[in-house]
């Protein structure tokens, strides 16, 4: 699913053509399987901007998220991925930190090639 920055293998960020031989695919299988299950996790609703889902900034080039302790239910994770404090450019950590959260991470999405064959990467996250 191309979730992984190490998925990110355009031509200028390697030493050698990424379709050659040897130069095998990074995939992981199974950490893809956990964040499609994790899906359930961020709900999706229409909005008049179109439809909008739980971490995703407006412009759906940034997705943010939280780490929080302790461990939680499905219910409390959907329930802290919408808060409105995780979309500011700088949250308020000490808010945050009340209700749990130890840490907010974001990461860029960029499309690599051009039309009709481009692919969506991201960036490495930053803790923000």
């Amino acid at each position: 699913m191309r979730w992984d920055p190490a998925e990110d293998r355009r031509y200028a960020l390697l030493d050698r053509d990424p379709t050659a031989s040897g130069n095998k695919p990074r995939t992981v299988w199974m950490a893809n399987l956990l964040a499609y299950r994790a899906l359930a996790l961020f709900p999706s609703a229409p909005t008049p901007w179109g439809l909008r889902t739980t971490g995703w900034s407006r412009s759906g080039e940034a997705f943010t998220w939280p780490l929080w302790r302790p461990p939680a239910a499905p219910d409390t994770i959907r329930s802290l991925m919408l808060l409105d404090e995780l979309g500011k450019p700088v949250p308020d950590r000490r808010g945050l930190r009340a209700r749990g959260i130890v840490a907010v991470y974001r990461a860029q999405r960029i499309k690599v090639g051009s039309a009709p064959n481009f692919k969506i990467n991201f960036t490495p996250a930053q803790e923000i």
